[in-house]
């Protein structure tokens, strides 16, 4: 990690910060409403002192939520402004050479991007069908940028997590095998041609997951999330074919 340069006192300062932002959304039910930037000015703060001293970056928060969190009109989900306020208080603490530990509101170090590294998940079977081109202009152009915002959102989630695995709704691998295909299909949305099997299987990954979280009542918000994604997708792929 990149010495940035703040001092103990700067890092505490800002780790005060996300908490009572934290508390602030927590305390109200945000479930899947929009909550403006200018809800948590300390959290806002903490953003713009980490973008001028250029750390911004190394939050590795997603191109479609980045740009909202330096901007105090923004108006961003309540699950995904959780999430990422957890996150940054994990990075905090790594700035202060802290582990994520049990501190209550911290982040978490439970990495399943790392998990993946060091046991990875089995081999996702998707059947091939065709490569469609997306024209410009096109109802499905409109939705794909809908999803890949709700995938950025929901990939998110999944890693952000303080649960330990015997608690969470998923477990290591599965989490891990989740974030593998969301990120999978964000990266091809990108590209000019879209191969409907593997939306078909992110979607039906989306719902299965979903239901996980409804049946267990564990990372609702992350469940909820993957509800909407599986509706977008398959909407994606009705305006495809």
């Amino acid at each position: 990690m990149i010495d940035h340069g703040f001092s103990p006192e700067e890092i505490h300062e800002m780790q005060v910060g996300i908490q009572r932002s934290l508390s602030r959304l927590k305390a109200v039910k945000i479930e899947e409403g929009f909550m403006p930037m200018s809800y948590i000015p300390e959290a806002a703060s903490v953003f713009a002192k980490l973008a001028v001293n250029g750390a911004f970056d190394d939050l590795g928060i997603n191109q479609s939520l980045a740009p909202k969190l330096k901007d105090i009109d923004a108006r961003v989900k309540g699950p995904a402004m959780i999430a990422v306020l957890s996150h940054t208080y994990g990075y905090l603490l790594k700035l202060q050479g802290v582990g994520g530990g049990n501190k209550p509101g911290a982040g978490t170090d439970h990495r399943p991007t790392d998990i993946a590294t060091a046991r990875p998940p089995r081999p996702i079977q998707v059947w091939t069908e065709q490569w469609v081109y997306v024209r410009r202009g096109s109802r499905a152009k409109d939705i794909i940028g809908d999803v890949s915002e709700l995938l950025d959102e929901v990939i998110l989630l999944a890693k952000t997590t303080n649960l330990p695995e015997a608690q969470a709704g998923l477990t290591d691998i599965e989490r891990a095998q989740l974030i593998a295909i969301l990120e999978t299909t964000l990266a091809m949305l990108k590209a000019p041609m879209i191969e409907p099997g593997l939306l078909k299987k992110t979607a039906k990954m989306a719902k299965d997951v979903a239901q996980k979280a409804a049946k267990t009542k564990v990372e609702e918000a992350l469940g909820a999330s993957l509800e909407h994604v599986a509706k977008r997708v398959a909407e994606l792929i009705a305006n495809l074919l």
